[in-house]
């Protein structure tokens, strides 16, 4: 069963808020962040001045939750599976993309690079 747009904002903001916390000490209402009542405008002022590249990710799966393409893999165009959003909500790429990825950039890397 896929999850609401609704459900996966609030993942979203609740990793968002974690990370917020631990990183960086914020003085926000948890109940009042993850109730989906803050603008994307009061989120962005949470996040202004901390350049962190996992909010940034973040930031930009609030914007596809809301233009629609969040969950569709930039490579293939299927829908991610759930558990996998669930578990990173800023994930862009299907497991199946991910593996040809992997597998195609790892003939290009030395033999020491590769996991």
């Amino acid at each position: 069963m896929r999850k609401s747009a609704r459900a996966m904002r609030r993942v979203v903001l609740r990793q968002m808020f974690d990370l917020l916390e631990e990183r960086y000490g914020i003085e926000l209402d948890r109940a009042a962040f993850m109730a989906d009542s803050m603008s994307l405008h009061e989120i962005d002022a949470a996040l202004s001045f901390k350049s962190d590249p996992h909010l940034e990710e973040l930031r930009g799966a609030l914007d596809r939750i809301d233009d629609g393409s969040f969950g569709v893999c930039i490579g293939c165009k299927t829908e991610i599976d759930q558990r996998l959003l669930v578990e990173d909500p800023a994930r862009r790429i299907c497991e199946k993309c991910e593996k040809e990825y992997n597998r195609s950039s790892s003939v290009f890397m030395p033999a020491h690079m590769v996991e």
